[in-house]
């Protein structure tokens, strides 16, 4: 009950703003602020539910594999087999950076000033931090990179991520303070880019079909909870803060966080009653209202600009140096609109589903 009034405040507050402010709706507070129009938002999500199926045949999958009738909410991220493989740091540290040098001599470039400047602190040790982030201290500055790699492939791909956001911020380095960062729909573009060709680079190599089946496992799982978690969240948040001022009482948003849930598992996965309650621990609907559809933005975007990279070729490289170098001197409509993206196009968001499917098809044809 606490959870609630809590919660009903905050909408109320936002729905107050937005009358003051006159925006169309509660969300568009947040679209401002990451510089994204409400259609482009509302496409997005669409496209997201409209591409469920692909993630309940993941789940099928995942529970076969299990021995499983069926998959219970608690199982997503149970492993099925693991093969991990341990690589040393210099033999991931070349296979990153000749995989980047294949898609980009500047990806390449821009990831060997970090190691050069000693900019990276690699591996875990007592009393530091865990986890793995890059700092980008001032445009004239080298980014610096923590990360704590442990030999497995997860580790290398951390490395390609956060290696990922050093370029991005070099790239945009020529701009002033103020204009080098990035907004947050764009800000995961090249470390999800170098993270995705890392990966199927990994994938290439693999020795094994149960090492390889294991890559796929986790990326799926992995996008699952990225895209799909994280704009079923916001879709919660878009009817609550709808429907709260009319008298919306505690039962009523459960019930419906618990069917959003069930809606989007389909028959694939079985949801206990318990999750109904879910919505209230979840940080971000409380603190920062509709925040979670940068995730599903940000990791989509990177698809879809890698299946046009796909489609084109090494002629579309240069478009995403383009996008990377604007940082946030522009927003983002306009920055993409510049190479010809039109972020309220179903049809580009598509492209990100195409890649996944792809993945899928590969890890049914190894079971």
């Amino acid at each position: 009950t606490a959870l609630f009034l809590i919660y009903q405040a905050v909408v109320k507050d936002w729905a107050s703003d937005a009358k003051l402010r006159k925006h169309p709706s509660s969300i568009s507070r947040r679209n401002i602020y990451n510089q994204v129009p409400d259609r482009a938002v509302e496409v997005l999500l669409d496209t997201v539910a409209d591409n469920i199926g692909l993630f309940q045949e993941f789940f099928r999958l995942k529970a076969r594999l299990l021995g499983m009738r069926r998959l219970r909410r608690y199982d997503l991220l149970a492993p099925v087999d693991r093969e991990e493989k341990d690589i040393p740091l210099d033999r991931a540290r070349k296979m990153v950076i000749d995989t980047f040098r294949n898609f980009a001599p500047g990806f390449a470039e821009k990831a060997e000033q970090v190691f050069r400047a000693g900019h990276i602190d690699t591996h875990p040790r007592p009393g530091k931090r865990s986890g793995a982030f890059c700092s980008n201290v001032s445009p004239k500055v080298i980014p610096y990179v923590l990360l704590n790699y442990t030999g497995n492939t997860s580790s290398v791909s951390t490395m390609a991520h956060e290696l990922g956001h050093a370029i991005h911020d070099i790239y945009a380095s020529g701009h002033s303070f103020s204009a080098a960062g990035t907004t947050l729909p764009l800000a995961e573009t090249a470390s999800t880019i170098a993270e995705i060709i890392v990966f199927e680079r990994l994938l290439e190599t693999s020795r094994s079909a149960r090492e390889k089946r294991s890559l796929l496992m986790e990326k799926m799982v992995d996008a699952y909870s990225t895209i799909v978690r994280q704009a079923y969240i916001v879709k919660f948040e878009l009817w609550a803060h709808e429907r709260m001022e009319q008298g919306l009482k505690a039962d009523t948003l459960c019930q419906t966080y618990g069917d959003l849930l069930k809606e989007h598992f389909g028959r694939a996965v079985e949801v206990a009653d318990e999750f109904r309650l879910e919505w209230a621990y979840i940080p971000h609907i409380f603190q920062t209202p509709f925040y979670c559809y940068a995730y599903s933005f940000g990791d989509l975007l990177s698809l879809a600009l890698y299946s046009k990279y796909k489609s084109q070729g090494s002629s579309f490289v240069s478009k995403i140096e383009q996008i990377l170098a604007y940082g946030s001197s522009k927003g983002p409509e306009d920055i993409l609109g510049e190479v010809g993206i039109d972020m309220s196009d179903k049809k580009f968001w598509q492209g990100s589903f195409d890649i996944l499917r792809g993945w899928l098809q590969q890890l049914t044809g190894l079971t």
